[in-house]
């Protein structure tokens, strides 16, 4: 990994995410839809504890997919939901800590913080990542060129 930039919202640093499983749900890419999405996903689990949850923006076709990582105790049930494979990147991180409702308040400066300082190397081939890895720590990606 590279070096590790601090700002006002969280440490920023370049890594690689691998192939993952997912299940999922897709709406549309706009803030309502998302908040009523959550939910209804998550009450899908018989438990949310050990569950990874990502949100993946893919800002161009103007979805979102609400994800939780395949697990191997799911012994192949997908809960009625869709499934699929989520190739590799290299990705800008900006990794929130906060607690919550202020973490996700913060989502959106972080994406544009993001955005702005990696303007020219984003890949938007692949999309935006949110990974919810504790109550008041959220990870922020973005998708960059491998350099």
């Amino acid at each position: 990994m590279d070096k590790i930039i601090e700002t006002e919202l969280g440490t920023i640093q370049k890594v690689v995410v691998e192939k993952m499983q997912f299940l999922y749900t897709e709406v549309s890419n706009d803030l309502e839809s998302q908040k009523k999405t959550w939910p209804e996903f998550e009450a899908r689990f018989p438990s949310l504890t050990g569950r990874k949850m990502y949100g993946l923006d893919y800002g161009k076709s103007n979805l979102y997919r609400v994800c939780s990582l395949v697990r191997e105790s799911d012994n192949g049930e997908t809960f009625g939901l869709n499934q699929f494979e989520f190739g590799e990147g290299t990705y800008m991180r900006l990794r929130l800590k906060f607690e919550p409702p202020e973490l996700y308040e913060k989502i959106g400066p972080a994406y544009t913080l993001l955005i702005d300082q990696y303007e020219g190397s984003i890949n938007w081939n692949l999309p935006l990542i949110e990974h919810y890895k504790a109550k008041n720590i959220l990870d922020v990606m973005v998708p960059v060129a491998k350099q």
